[in-house]
């Protein structure tokens, strides 16, 4: 995979993984709370940052 997709690629997950936890945040605090909209955006955004953080590694060799 050419080096300069996978920067852009997890950047996008990255920043996909924010807005999941920041959503997840705005539910939890909305009247009343959203907790089951709030899980699924947390659950979403842990997802983004596991996919960019496995997009970032260098591999083993």
């Amino acid at each position: 995979m050419n080096s300069n997709l996978k920067v852009f690629l997890a950047i996008f997950c990255f920043i996909w993984g924010i807005v999941g936890v920041v959503l997840a945040a705005v539910n939890l605090q909305a009247e009343p709370a959203g907790t089951t909209s709030a899980i699924a955006f947390a659950a979403v955004g842990m997802v983004g940052f596991v996919a960019g953080w496995l997009l970032m590694r260098r591999p083993r060799y």
